[in-house]
This record gives C-alpha cells, structure tokens and sequence, in this order.
C-alpha cells in the first residue's frame, strides 16, 4: 500500500497540525460547516491540494469503513513515500558528474505516473520533481504500475515549478523541455552537463511559462504515421537518450 486514509474532521485537522505527509485532501461536495473552515487553512498552510468530490467517488474513498463509521464528508490520504526537497535531491546527485532530474507539469493520469516513475528508476534519474496541485496522487496505482520504483526516487513536490526551475538554473542545471512541435531532435543534443527535463500534462502538454524558462526544447523524431507518443512512453525514450549518453561518456574513459 502507497497510503492510507483518514477519515472525520477532527482526525483530519489534527494530522495536518501534526505534519503528517498528506497527499491529498477529499471532500464530500455537500460537506459544509464545523471545522471545515479551519481545515481548508491548514491545508493551504501546508500546501496540500484539496479536492471536491461528488458521493459516488467519495463512496468509493470510504468503502473501507465499517457499518455506522462516518468520514463526516472528508477524507485525507497520507502516503507512505517521504517526499524530498529540491535542495535535498540536488545535494544528493551534486557528486554525479551530469546530474538528471526529471520535472512533471500536471501528470493527471497514475498509471502515466507510475509508469514515469518506473523509467525514471529503471534509468537511475537522480530525483524527480512534481508540483503539489493538478498532480496525480502517489497511490496503489502508482506504486504498482511503477513496479515499486516509486520508493526508489527521491522525489520532491513543489508549490510553484516555476521557483524550482529557477532554482535549478542556479545551481547551473541546464533546463531541456519535451515538445512534439519542436524542430530539434533530442539525438541532437549533447545531454553532458547537469540537466533537468520537463514533461508535460498529458493533453495540453508543457505550459507555456515554464516553456519559456527552459533553455532548449526538443522532440522525439516521428518514423512511423503517429504523430505522437503517451507520455509515459515518450518520457522512457528521453530517459533512456540521456542514460545512453551519459552511460558512453564513463565508457570512454573521461572523468
């Protein structure tokens, strides 16, 4: 299991109080009054997303609790991955002669996720960075469909990725974003520095903001009559590009 469930106003309020690692907050469309008020604003204090639901997903939140038990409308998720820094990953992959991170704007889907997080394991990125709202949860799905590779990532969630991309370039990464449109090809480019790469929301892509604070965009080379890739697909081919080069670099004998 990737989380867990607490249900009822008061066992809500007091995990966030206590700074408990929730992912997300759930509420029942037609909850309203009591402590709601001062559990919005803790949540935003913390910056955990909060989500109004309609009773048959709030159904499907709670299906675990036993007769006459009441979530009293409200549910929170506490996942079990300790989520990182941003400071904290780059410290980590500083001794790394190219350091890879990868950035997510607004992955929606967790089996995309979870299959993001798989290459990026498999691939050995150094962290990957998501953004608190408009995210998909770390959850069963995503654990599962990453085959466990979500708990070998270190992984940071941001407010703003606009802060984090600005906080990378300081500390002298090179930003690269993934774009179906863009005339160059990622074979064409040289991946040997510190580099993080943006991808983006499954339908509407990277935003245009972050776009334009990245260094270079590139796309995949079509061969065939798609014109275009699953994320989850397109992120493996780019992890795999930069492995690939990074990997022939410490073949070549160059320190």
């Amino acid at each position: 299991m990737a989380e867990e469930r607490i249900v009822g106003r008061n066992a809500v309020a007091e995990a966030l109080k206590s700074g408990a690692n929730i992912s997300k907050i759930y509420v029942l469309y037609s909850a309203h009054g009591g402590n709601l008020n001062e559990i919005y604003a803790l949540a935003k204090r913390g910056g955990v997303p909060v989500s109004r639901v309609d009773s048959k997903q709030f159904g499907e939140l709670t299906s675990h609790l036993s007769a006459g038990e009441s979530a009293q409308g409200i549910v929170a998720a506490v996942s079990k991955i300790r989520f990182e820094t941003i400071e904290s990953i780059v410290d980590a992959a500083s001794p790394n002669k190219f350091p890879f991170i990868l950035i997510l704007d607004r992955i929606q889907d967790t089996q995309n996720f979870g299959a993001i997080l798989r290459s990026a394991a498999f691939f050995r990125a150094d962290g990957v960075i998501i953004q608190r709202e408009e995210q998909a949860p770390i959850n069963e799905t995503t654990v599962k469909t990453s085959a466990g590779g979500a708990f070998h990532l270190k992984i940071a969630r941001e407010t703003n990725l606009h802060h984090a991309i600005t906080y990378l370039k300081q500390k002298g990464y090179w930003i690269a974003t993934s774009a179906g449109k863009s005339p160059l090809a990622i074979t064409d480019i040289d991946f040997k520095m510190p580099v993080a790469v943006i991808v983006g929301n499954e339908g509407s892509g990277v935003r245009r903001l972050l776009r334009e604070k990245s260094d270079i965009t590139f796309s995949i080379p079509q061969i065939g009559k798609i014109d275009s890739l699953n994320v989850s697909v397109a992120t493996g081919i780019i992890c795999y590009e930069i492995s690939r080069q990074h990997s022939a670099f410490k073949g070549a004998g160059t320190e």
